[in-house]
């Protein structure tokens, strides 16, 4: 394996919406890793795609669909792999239909990063920019307009950084859903704010409860 391809790919699955009451785990049988861009390699970029895809019950993958990517060629890069992905079969039943919408997060670590996707994921965070989160969030809208915002990268990083913090403090879990809610509430007054003031630092957009924990 070259130097390029020593990465971590952190993947984090969600059955869909609909369908998480079906007894199916998400179980690989062959999930090769997607390629990691020599370009973004090169540049040291870390990133994250988050895609979408069925499952049928011989172990096929079909319909695969990035949601949003922080970048076109780490999505090109899990395009590609996906396809060739083969689930553990299982038995067609009430509880497992014979077909299952599935959805992924796939991290993108740089080996400088220590294998370690927190690491860069709360340093993007607290340095991106308003004018940045803003034209992600038009691309977004342009390639996913059947998507809620909160499946854009920059919100699921967001996520990802409180999760890690409120781990941290040992919150609750009334504490956590508290913290999480603050955020989702607050998610179309940082739009607003981004929007109306691009130069700001996306996090001095956020609400006081959130900010601190970035």
């Amino acid at each position: 394996m070259t130097r390029m391809l020593k990465w971590l790919m952190f993947a984090s699955s969600l059955i869909s919406g609909s369908l998480l009451a079906h007894a199916v785990e998400l179980k690989y049988a062959h999930q090769p890793a997607p390629a990691y861009p020599r370009s973004l390699y090169e540049q040291r970029m870390s990133g994250l795609v988050l895609v979408e895809f069925r499952g049928h019950s011989d172990g096929s993958i079909t319909d695969v669909n990035v949601i949003d990517s922080s970048h076109h060629n780490f999505a090109k890069s899990v395009l590609r792999a996906v396809p060739g992905w083969r689930l553990k079969p299982w038995q067609v039943g009430f509880e497992t239909p014979e077909t299952i919408s599935f959805r992924q997060e796939l991290y993108f670590t740089h080996s400088s990063e220590r294998q370690e996707p927190h690491r860069w994921i709360r340093r993007h965070v607290r340095v991106l920019s308003c004018n940045a989160f803003n034209k992600a969030l038009k691309t977004f809208r342009a390639n996913s307009p059947d998507h809620d915002v909160r499946d854009m990268h920059h919100i699921t990083y967001t996520f990802r950084v409180l999760g890690r913090s409120a781990t941290r403090l040992k919150m609750t879990d009334d504490q956590r859903a508290e913290l999480g809610d603050d955020f989702v509430r607050a998610i179309p007054e940082v739009i607003q704010r981004c929007r109306a003031q691009p130069g700001l630092r996306y996090k001095e957009a956020l609400p006081e409860s959130v900010r601190k924990l970035i």
